[in-house]
């Protein structure tokens, strides 16, 4: 299997610094833009768009700033919370408490493989040991772009990917199942309690 560091296999870069292009008021603002938040990576590698944030820019962006279908978002401090952009969620504004990893290509990297891989501990238990671990809690650039990909074949890479699809679909009906079932019992310990006290 061959290893790269990231830096080879994508671009690496930090997002942009809010204050420096944002509006200042209704006048100054020449375009409205989603943007990407803390809050905004969950946990299973997805963007929650009801957490977006308006952002009043004073000028058109540059692309660098602006989410592309493909590009893993990571936060700049523990945990990472790596998230793959889809067709949905392109156009999203990256403030710079968040990086941008952009596959150079998407014909050999599978970004939600790499996305997978940078979500596991062992990921993250690297990188910070890279930072000096607990010492701060932010997270450099070079500290991620250093990282060695193991790249197994594009056809694994798939593999993997629908593999990680198919465990988190699971786990989300799981969630499901166990909050009806918390529902049921608390309406039949209530029904119980409402019984004995006529």
């Amino acid at each position: 299997m061959r290893y790269l560091k990231l830096l080879e296999i994508a671009n690496v870069q930090s997002g942009l610094v809010l204050n420096r292009k944002e509006a200042k008021d209704e006048a100054s603002t020449i375009c409205t833009y989603k943007r990407l938040n803390l809050r905004s990576l969950d946990e299973n590698g997805k963007v929650d768009e009801l957490t977006l944030d308006d952002y009043d820019a004073s000028e058109i962006l540059d692309e660098q700033f602006i989410t592309v279908k493909g590009d893993v978002i990571v936060r700049m401090f523990a945990p990472i919370c790596p998230v793959t952009i889809t067709e949905e969620t392109s156009g999203l504004v990256i403030p710079s408490q968040l990086s941008t990893i952009r596959i150079k290509e998407t014909s050999q990297v599978l970004p939600e493989y790499l996305r997978y891989y940078l979500s596991q501990d062992s990921v993250l238990n690297k990188i910070l040991a890279e930072e000096g671990w607990q010492s701060q809690r932010t997270i450099k650039i070079s500290s991620i772009a250093n990282l060695l990909i193991p790249l197994p074949t594009f056809d694994q890479q798939i593999t993997i990917a629908k593999i990680v699809q198919a465990n988190t679909k699971r786990k989300k009906l799981y969630q499901e199942l166990i909050q009806q079932e918390d529902a049921h019992i608390s309406a039949l310990i209530n029904k119980i309690i409402g019984g004995n006290s006529q």
